[in-house]
């Protein structure tokens, strides 16, 4: 009994130990999770985003961004969310860590939005591609509004 106790608490340190980063590995976490964020918003804000406003032409460049936004948001996973990354100066909210399921859920349905933008980028419909662009922003904007901390 008291053999099967001591490797009971064994496994539990060590599944505790791995559920959580070191505070260097939590920094360079949040590090991964910022550059995927800025190199996934570039593409959709300015490329796709100012093409949907109507700021720039639709082309080539256009179905670039669109693509590129579809290829990063494939990156979109918990494992970007490891415990231990809400380091400063991240916006993260504690409860992201525990909810690894609905992350899945609202990565899923940022990926599909975005996989629609490209379809709808490539047609050079104006109306299709300025309401996958809104789709896509509020597939995001889902995500941010549940584990982000507001800017106040």
């Amino acid at each position: 009994m008291l053999r099967r106790f001591g490797i009971v608490a064994a496994v539990a340190l060590c599944v505790g130990a791995a559920s959580t980063v070191s505070a260097e590995d939590g920094a360079a976490a949040f590090q991964k999770r910022q550059d995927v964020m800025k190199q996934l918003g570039r593409p959709f804000y300015l490329g796709v985003g100012k093409a949907a406003r109507g700021l720039t032409p639709l082309g080539p460049d256009t179905v670039e961004a669109a693509e590129r936004v579809a290829s990063l948001a494939k990156s979109l996973d918990p494992m970007l969310f490891p415990p231990g990354s809400d380091v400063s100066p991240s916006k993260v909210k504690p409860e992201i860590f525990t909810q690894k399921e609905r992350i899945s859920e609202l990565s899923d349905a940022v990926r599909k939005a975005a996989d629609n933008l490209v379809v709808a980028v490539k047609s050079g419909d104006k109306s299709a591609i300025s309401t996958a662009y809104a789709a896509t922003n509020d597939a995001c904007n889902a995500c941010h509004k549940d584990f982000r901390k507001s800017d106040d």
